[in-house]
Parts: C-alpha cells; sequence; structure tokens
C-alpha cells in the first residue's frame, strides 16, 4: 500500500496534468499572486495564514495511515492552500521592494540619483532611468528609494556628454518631480501601473545646467561588465552595419535592444506576425541552444569531459540572457532550456509540462508582476499551444503540404497561434491575417541573421572579414525589412478594431480547452463545453454591440500641443482636430484609435482639420461650442447655453465674458493651449465658481450627450 496518496488534481485532472505535478502547484501559487494584487492583506496576515496551514498539514501527517488514505483529498487542499499563500506573500513582498519608503510630493528638488542604465536618444531628449537615494527641499537631505525616469533636454552643448555615462553614475540634479500619469484617453495603455510594476513611480524634465556627476556610484562588478558587454555589441553593430535601420533591426534581433527600431517598421513587423523577431524569445534562445548542442557534440563521446559540455550550454544560455537584458520571454527560455540540459546532464528527462510549470513559478517568484507583462503571456501561451497541438497539426499537413520541413514549420506556426492569438486579441486588437505566409520565410531568414550576427560580434577584431560579413548582413535585414513593408500593404493585412473585455478571453480559452478535449480525446462533453463557451462568449459581444449602437459621447482627447475631438454617434465618428490625427499614422494610432476600438467605431467623418474658425454644433438638442480664436460677431449674435465650450489654439479671451455671453455648464481646456494660459483661466474659473477641464492635467474629457 503506498504511504502517499495523490491530490484532488491528480484525481480527476485529464492526463497531461495527471503527468505535470508542478502545474497542479503553480496553478494555486498564479491565483495567490492574482488575489493578492485586488485584496492587499497585510504580511502579519499572510504570516499567520502560512503558519495555520503548516500547522493543519503537520496534524494530518500524524494521523492513522489509513485515516490519511481515506481522506487524502484533505492533503492535497492543504498544499494547495499554502502555494496560495506562498503566492500572495511573494506579491506583497515585491510590492514592499518596489514601493517607495518615503513619496515625494509634486515639485521642485534636489535629488542625489544613480543611473540604472545609460541614457539612450530620443528625438528631443535624452532617455534615463535612475533609482532615488537622496532628496532634499531644503538644506537637509532626505533618504528615500524609488526609480524616477529622467528626461534630459538637449539645450546646451552638455548634452553631448550623456551617452558616455555608465550606469552606476551617480548624479545631482535639481528636478521639478511629478508623478507617472496616464494620458486619460479612453481605452489608452495602463502606463502608471506598468511604471509601479517596475518600482517608477516619478518622472522629470531636466535642464543640463542644473544636472552635475558626483562621485561614488557604481554598480556591481557583473552589472557593469554585463552592460559594457552589451554596448560593445552595439558599438560592433553600429560600425559594421551603418545602415540606421539595418542597424536597429540587429540589435533588436540579438540582444533584443529596441531603442534605435522606427516606429512605423515595428508596426509593420506586428502587422504582418512576426514581431516575434524583434522581441527576443525563445525562438532566438532555442537557435543558440542548437547551434551550441551541435558544435559541442563531440564531447559526449568522453566520460571525462561530457560535464564541460552541459556546463559550457548552461554558460551560454545564461550570459545571452543577461545581455538580452533579462526579459521574461528570455527568463522564461532560459530556465526551460536549464532544467533540460540538466536533465539531460543527469539522464532524467522531466515532461515539458513540468519544465514549463517550474520555470513560471522561478520567475514569478523572482517577480511576480511578470504575471501581467504581454511578453511572459504570450511566450508561455506559444510553448503550451506548440506543445499541446503541434504533434496533431503537423501529421494533418504532412497529408496536404509536399515538403516536410515547410509542414512542420506551418504546424508550429499554427500551433502558436491557437493560444496567443486570444491574449493578442485583447491587448492589441488586431490579427495578422498573413501571419503564416509571413512566418514561412521570416523564420529561417531570421536564423541565418542571427547566427551571422553572431559571427559579426566574434570576427570584429578582423576588420577587413567584418566589413563584408556586415555589408551581407546589412542587404539581408533590408531584403527582410523591405519584404515585411510589402505585405503590411497587402490588402486587408490586418484585421483591426478587434474589442474584447477579459470575460470574453475567458469564453475563449474555455472553448479552446473544452474542443481539443473533444477532438484530440474524444470526449463529447468536451465539444459540449466549447458550445456553451461560444455563446456566452457571442452573447457577452452582442450585448455590447447593441449598447454601441446607441451611444452618443463627446471626447477631447489629451494629445501634445494639439487639438483633437470625436463627436460620437452610434458607431459612427466626426473628427476635429489637427491633421496629423487623422492621417493614418503613429500619432492616430497611438492617442486616439484605441478609444476608436473599445467604442466600437464603424465610419469616421473629418468636420475641420484646418483649425481656421470657431464652430457651433448640435447633438441631442445641446450645443456645444468650438472656440479657437476671439469670439466673431457672427457668433456673438447668436443667444446660446451651451452644454460645453471647448477652447483651442489660445484664444485670447476671458470666461467671465464668455459665461456672460453664453452661460454654460462646463469650460474644457486642450493641450493645444499654454499651460500658462490653462492656468489663467483655472484662477478665473475658481473666482466665478465655474467649472473647467484641463485636459493636459486631468486627461481627456468625456461627456455623454
Amino acid at each position: 500500500m503506498e504511504t502517499a496518496a495523490p491530490s484532488i488534481f491528480l484525481h480527476f485532472g485529464p492526463n497531461w496534468l495527471q503527468k505535470a505535478p508542478m502545474l497542479r502547484l503553480m496553478l494555486p501559487f498564479i491565483t495567490g499572486i492574482w488575489v493578492q494584487s485586488y485584496c492587499s492583506f497585510s504580511g502579519f496576515n499572510l504570516l499567520w495564514a502560512g503558519i495555520l496551514g503548516c500547522l493543519g498539514l503537520a496534524c494530518f501527517n500524524q494521523l492513522p495511515l489509513a485515516w490519511r488514505y481515506q481522506w487524502f483529498w484533505i492533503s492535497g487542499i492543504a498544499i494547495q492552500y499554502l502555494f496560495l499563500v506562498l503566492g500572495m506573500g511573494v506579491y506583497w513582498q515585491q510590492v514592499a521592494q518596489t514601493r517607495p519608503t518615503t513619496l515625494l510630493q509634486p515639485g521642485k528638488h534636489a535629488l542625489l540619483l544613480q543611473l540604472e542604465e545609460p541614457p539612450t536618444e530620443r528625438n528631443k531628449t535624452f532617455k534615463a532611468v535612475g533609482t532615488i537615494r537622496q532628496y532634499s527641499i531644503t538644506d537637509t537631505p532626505q533618504y528615500t528609494t524609488g526609480k524616477i525616469i529622467l528626461y534630459f533636454k538637449k539645450d546646451t552643448a552638455l548634452f553631448r556628454q550623456l551617452p558616455s555615462l555608465q550606469p552606476g553614475t551617480q548624479l545631482v540634479i535639481q528636478a521639478n518631480v511629478q508623478p507617472i500619469i496616464n494620458s486619460g484617453n479612453p481605452g489608452s495603455f495602463d502606463y502608471i501601473n506598468w511604471c509601479h510594476r517596475k518600482g517608477i513611480y516619478y518622472q522629470s524634465f531636466v535642464q543640463m545646467q542644473q544636472c552635475m556627476v558626483a562621485p561614488g556610484g557604481h554598480l556591481s562588478t557583473l552589472s557593469t561588465t554585463l552592460w559594457r558587454l552589451r554596448l560593445r555589441v552595439l558599438n560592433v553593430l553600429q560600425q559594421y552595419i551603418p545602415d540606421t535601420g539595418a542597424s536597429g533591426v540587429a540589435a533588436a534581433l540579438l540582444i533584443g535592444y529596441r531603442n534605435y527600431l522606427d516606429r512605423e517598421l515595428v508596426q509593420a513587423y506586428s502587422n504582418v506576425g512576426v514581431v516575434h523577431i524583434i522581441a527576443i524569445s525563445g525562438l532566438h534562445l532555442g537557435m543558440i541552444y542548437g547551434l551550441f548542442f551541435f558544435m559541442l557534440a563531440p564531447l559526449e563521446r568522453s566520460a571525462k569531459w561530457r560535464w564541460v559540455k552541459y556546463v559550457l550550454l548552461l554558460f551560454v544560455i545564461w550570459l545571452f540572457t543577461a545581455i538580452a537584458g533579462g526579459m521574461p520571454s528570455i527568463a522564461r527560455s532560459a530556465v526551460m532550456f536549464s532544467l533540460i540540459i540538466l536533465g539531460q546532464w543527469f539522464n532524467r528527462n522531466a515532461p515539458i509540462y513540468n519544465n514549463l510549470s517550474a520555470s513560471a513559478c522561478l520567475l514569478l517568484c523572482y517577480n511576480p508582476f511578470n504575471l501581467w507583462d504581454v511578453g511572459f503571456q504570450l511566450s508561455y501561451a506559444a510553448v503550451l499551444g506548440i506543445v499541446l497541438f503541434q504533434p496533431a497539426i503537423q501529421q494533418l499537413l504532412i497529408r496536404i503540404v509536399p515538403f516536410k520541413k515547410i509542414a512542420q514549420l506551418m504546424a508550429v506556426t499554427l500551433a502558436a497561434q491557437i493560444f496567443t492569438t486570444p491574449i493578442s486579441w485583447y491587448h492589441f486588437h488586431q490579427f495578422p491575417v498573413y501571419f503564416l505566409i509571413a512566418n514561412l520565410w521570416v523564420v529561417p531568414l531570421s536564423g541565418f541573421l542571427l547566427y551571422g550576427l553572431m559571427a559579426l560580434v566574434l570576427v570584429y577584431p578582423f576588420p577587413v572579414l567584418a566589413k563584408v560579413l556586415g555589408r551581407v548582413l546589412s542587404r539581408g535585414i533590408e531584403w527582410m525589412n523591405v519584404g515585411i513593408t510589402a505585405m503590411d500593404q497587402w490588402p486587408h493585412a490586418v484585421w483591426g478594431g478587434i474589442q474584447m473585455n477579459i470575460w470574453q478571453v475567458a469564453f475563449i480559452f474555455v472553448a479552446i480547452a473544452g474542443a481539443s478535449m473533444g477532438l484530440l480525446q474524444k470526449r463529447m462533453a468536451g465539444i459540449f463545453v466549447a458550445l456553451l463557451a461560444m455563446l456566452g462568449f457571442a452573447g457577452i459581444r452582442s450585448i455590447d454591440f447593441l449598447g454601441k449602437q446607441y451611444q452618443t459621447r463627446l471626447i477631447v482627447y489629451k494629445v501634445p500641443a494639439a487639438t483633437a475631438i470625436d463627436i460620437i454617434q452610434g458607431r459612427n465618428c466626426q473628427f476635429m482636430g489637427a491633421q496629423e490625427y487623422w492621417e493614418e499614422g503613429y500619432l492616430r494610432n497611438f492617442h486616439l484609435q484605441p478609444s476608436r476600438i473599445v467604442h466600437r467605431i464603424q465610419n469616421i467623418q473629418v468636420l475641420d482639420t484646418q483649425l481656421t474658425a470657431p464652430k457651433i454644433i448640435s447633438l441631442q438638442q445641446k450645443q456645444i461650442v468650438w472656440l479657437n480664436k476671439p469670439v466673431m460677431a457672427t457668433l456673438t449674435a447668436n443667444a446660446l447655453h451651451p452644454e460645453v465650450i471647448i477652447l483651442s489654439q489660445n484664444p485670447n479671451v476671458s470666461l467671465q465674458e464668455l459665461y456672460r455671453q453664453w452661460p454654460c455648464k462646463q469650460f474644457v481646456a486642450d493641450a493645444s493651449n499654454p499651460l500658462w494660459k490653462i492656468n489663467q483661466w483655472k484662477k478665473e474659473a475658481e473666482a466665478l465658481h465655474l467649472r473647467l477641464h484641463s485636459i493636459p492635467e486631468s486627461g481627456a474629457f468625456m461627456l455623454n450627450l
């Protein structure tokens, strides 16, 4: 008779779950992280919860063997409970470490900080992240923690020394510290939470005259060495691949450095469905692992030197991961490959589900915020899809595709999309129609380019050879960029405007799980579950569409130093604002498109992009006045009681005079007005007890009509 009984998950789980005990522990661990993110239990309460769980499990193990065997499920539940508490504790600890010990109030401060990364050049600024060590408002220094994003203005010749600043450099600056803020536009990215999960709570624009280098700063020897190695790689790529576009892709492909990438090119890669090529992932690490596994194969024949092969493999895997910045997608692959290498070393091959679960638990223990990282989600979803579905898809494709290698590549691509597609719909609101065609040629080509870039870094001491190889690689990258850009122009290349909430995503995953059970394991119950899930998905979607048919809303967006206004009626939209926000491109896609996706806009018309005259707009028997210059006689002659007056482009008007002519419930000052003018209006509004919404300070203005 066995002394240990399986847990409740083993007893009732499917076959693949029975082979993965680590997965049964990972699920409550992840649940604990998620629960703590919403409930925020104190560390003291979590400690007592863990102690009580351990005592309960210890008491259960003191029961007679027959009782333990009969009530085996109690042991399983106790272990799941402990991992649930462990997940909550890990999240609590991470929040305690990343939160500043003292929250700085907005305003001018003298800061002593240490750079965490070298400054990277942008169009008008240099950007860097630093850790605050001390601050002072008066002459008394105060100690604190917390990170700050610094934007150094290119205002004097002093900015030339910024690129030479190394990580670990200490700076003393006079800065106007501001909290991290969101754009406030509907559907926009939650930048505040993204920064807080990285320990970043502040931002500041810094004049170079108010900045000086202080002695004493340094990072650890390992961190400094890795940064210097990374910078050396970047310098080699820029030297021997002089084309800016090609060198940017080369840096992203080799070490995941994306600061030199063109925004429009990144959008093209995303639209075609091959953005994983420039977002370093397990694909890159797999290529490197395969290359070195082949090169070190002769060591396998010698019992004396066999261990060297696996030590070198581990070293190469983690060196590449460290140089690539240790992003979640590459870290996941590094942990997985490490477990595989250790299994090969000791002749123990664990199920892939165990490796996946173990790597996820380790990464989440190190940083539980990875659970909300899109790269982390997509990486594990892709691998799980490949493991579960690739064999069945490949068997089907081999019968109809003449070349086996092409069938294998197609099977991997299709299998990876099964779980990643709902996640991409949720986060990016689009689907690349030609992803299969693109991956068939981009993945092999990127493999050759990756090996070539590795060779370039190794042969750079030989300038003649490095120059020839650099030209070949530059031409290959240019061909890849041209091909992807051309595919992006194909008709219907992107199925965009996809809007799904978290419940719809959950229903899709349940449907995939049910359909998989029905088709792969021949269980009709799975088909029934899939049909119910799709019915729930369709119900939520139908209700949302019905609600959007009757919406009427005014939105004044927060856009940099410009005007952008949408008037939404049903699923139709009328736009007023700057020309660059009407044209297709990064500005429109970043600032306006998320809102239009949320509101399920189908048709867009232009009311005005010239911004030459004020307008009066009537909606639902209510008037909206858009004022972009002093009040004109044609307008003042009208007797109005507008619902909203929108002030744009710094009109020389007084709120008191406007209110006397047009009694108005709400004034809105958009971001095309200078801040000093908005502050004047705010003071005037406070004195007159009027409502003024400042777009630069409070985000987008939305009004249901």
